[in-house]
């Protein structure tokens, strides 16, 4: 299926070779920026379904700043392109969690697999009828809308509480509220997005969820009323 990537490049020649070889693979590039202020910029107006990032750019912002920026703001997935592979840069990478590294000189198949992979991966992750996908340590666990209470933002992360078990997942609240069904989940405040279903009271100022009195943001106050069935 035909995705909708950027690529993030300060080499022109190596990024119209990226191009042409996401075009021949049925691909549409969307966009390339040569520094991470452009990048940002394209992403915010194109919205692609993934970005090639290339470590050593023009500007203040190198390749692994933005990767951070990225996942503060957005959390569209990316995968690293670099020259580097050194232990310093790999331990920088690892905290950004990429979806992908793809060590220059590259080949085709390595920018195609690692693109398909990381289109895999994202697709897990995204919204099913009634469950998603979280990553746990290193495997993929199937958590159940049914079972989530609610959700926490956590600086660039987000905690999700269920029944049972509580998971960090390394996107935005917002990035994740995105992939959740709206007519079953609620943003209550900046910080806490609940399942409607979980509430067992509600106050002026607060809900009750197994417990956890968490806050009713003064903005959404009426719109949680509304939502809620009153007798």
């Amino acid at each position: 299926m035909s995705k909708r990537i950027l690529i993030v490049e300060d080499e022109p020649l190596l990024a119209d070779d990226i191009e042409a070889i996401l075009t021949d693979h049925g691909h549409e590039v969307v966009g390339i920026a040569s520094n991470g202020q452009k990048a940002l910029q394209l992403l915010a107006e194109l919205n692609p379904d993934l970005i090639l990032l290339d470590i050593s750019l023009d500007g203040d912002m190198d390749g692994v700043m933005l990767a951070e920026e990225i996942r503060r703001t957005s959390g569209t997935p990316f995968v690293f392109l670099t020259s580097h592979s050194d232990k310093l840069t790999i331990n920088r990478v690892k905290r950004t969690q990429p979806a992908g590294f793809i060590v220059k000189p590259f080949t085709a198949n390595s920018i195609i697999s690692n693109v398909e992979i990381a289109l895999f991966k994202e697709e897990v992750n995204t919204t099913l009828h009634d469950e998603m996908f979280v990553r746990d340590g290193n495997a993929w666990v199937k958590v159940k809308f049914a079972d989530i209470l609610y959700l926490q933002a956590d600086d660039n992360y987000t905690l999700v509480f269920t029944t049972d078990k509580k998971f960090m997942l390394s996107h935005t609240l917002k990035a994740v509220e995105d992939k959740l069904p709206h007519d079953r989940f609620m943003r209550i405040h900046r910080s806490y997005l609940i399942r409607l279903g979980a509430i067992e009271k509600l106050s002026e100022h607060s809900v009750t969820i197994k417990g956890s009195q968490l806050p009713i943001g003064r903005s959404y106050q009426q719109a949680l009323l509304n939502r809620i069935n009153k007798v």
